[in-house]
C-alpha cells in the first residue's frame, strides 16, 4: 500500500515553487479582515499558511495536514508566528465546526478520495459568511499523460502492476453537484491551465521526487533511469527548445464559495485565537 506521498518536508520545502505560485495566484482573490479565522486544509510544509497569518494580523490561522511529518516541519519552523498553529488532520475526517471566517485548500483536494465528505467538512467548519478557497488539479495534463505512457511502458509496467494513483479527477460539472450538496454557494468556479516554468531538467527531476507518487513504486537503483526518461519524454512532448525553460501545466479547478444560509450553522463561542487555540 503507497503511504503519504509527502514524507520529506524538507526536499518538499526546496521544491514546491511550482504549488506556491499556483496557491499565491488564487489567494489575491480572497478578500481578508485583519481579524479573520483561517483554516488551512492541507497545508503541507506551512508556507501558504504563514503567509495568510501576517495577512490576518489580528486573527488566527491553523493549518491542518495528514502528514504528520509534514506539521512537525511546519510547526518549528513558523513556531515564532504568534497567531498560528498546525494540527495534523485527514482532510475528510474535519473535527472543526462553525468556526472560521475563512477556509480555504490548495494543491490538496485532489489527493483525497471522499472527496464529498472533504467538502462537507469545510463547509461544517465555515461559519456563517464564510468564504472558501479551493484550488485542484481536477483533470490530466501533458504532465499525467507523459507519465501514464512511461509506467505503462513495456520497460517499467511490471513496477505498476498494482499502483493505485492517489490522486482522483472531476468533472467541472460533477464538482459543482458536490459542492452543492454541502450547502454552500458557489460565487465562481473556474477552470485554468496554469503554468510553471522550470530552470532546469534537475529542476523539474526535484519537483517529481518531492511530489510525485509514481517515483515510490520504482527501486532505488532504478530512480534515476526513471526519472530520466519520464523527463525526456516530456521535454520531447512539450516541444522544449531550451534545457532552461521547461514549461509544466497543470489543469485546475478554482473554487470560491461562501457559507450563506444561516440555518446550516451558528457561530458560537470562537470570538478570538486564544478560545480557539485552547481547543487544540
Amino acid at each position: 500500500m503507497l503511504g503519504h506521498i509527502f514524507r520529506d518536508p524538507n526536499k518538499y520545502s526546496k521544491n514546491n515553487a511550482l504549488q506556491y505560485n499556483f496557491a499565491m495566484y488564487l489567494l489575491s482573490k480572497i478578500s481578508f479582515d485583519s481579524k479573520s479565522r483561517v483554516l488551512d486544509i492541507g497545508c503541507g510544509d506551512g508556507v501558504i499558511t504563514n503567509e495568510v497569518a501576517k495577512i490576518v494580523s489580528e486573527g488566527c490561522v491553523i493549518g491542518t495536514d495528514i502528514s504528520e511529518q509534514m506539521i512537525d516541519f511546519a510547526s518549528k519552523k513558523y513556531k515564532d508566528q504568534y497567531n498560528l498553529r498546525f494540527v495534523v488532520m485527514d482532510g475528510s475526517k474535519n473535527i472543526f465546526r462553525d468556526q472560521f471566517d475563512v477556509v480555504i485548500s490548495f494543491n490538496c483536494l485532489h489527493w483525497i478520495k471522499d472527496q464529498q465528505k472533504a467538502l462537507f467538512g469545510i463547509a461544517n467548519s465555515a461559519a456563517f459568511g464564510a468564504q472558501i478557497a479551493l484550488l485542484l488539479s481536477h483533470k490530466k495534463s501533458l504532465y499525467h499523460l507523459v507519465l501514464d505512457k512511461i509506467c505503462s511502458s513495456v520497460k517499467w509496467k511490471n513496477y505498476f502492476i498494482d499502483f493505485i494513483n492517489p490522486r482522483s479527477f472531476f468533472k467541472p460539472s460533477d464538482y459543482k453537484e458536490m459542492i452543492a450538496k454541502t450547502g454552500l454557494e458557489i460565487v465562481d468556479l473556474s477552470e485554468e491551465e496554469m503554468t510553471y516554468s522550470f530552470k532546469s531538467k534537475e529542476q523539474l527531476k526535484d519537483f517529481f521526487i518531492a511530489a510525485g507518487s509514481q517515483i515510490k513504486q520504482v527501486p532505488e537503483s532504478k530512480k534515476s533511469e526513471f526519472l530520466h526518461d519520464f523527463v525526456y519524454e516530456y521535454i520531447k512532448q512539450a516541444n522544449c527548445s531550451h534545457d532552461d525553460f521547461i514549461p509544466v501545466s497543470f489543469w485546475c479547478l478554482q473554487v470560491i464559495a461562501a457559507k450563506s444560509n444561516p440555518k446550516l450553522m451558528s457561530n458560537y463561542d470562537i470570538d478570538n485565537r486564544s478560545m480557539l487555540f485552547a481547543k487544540l
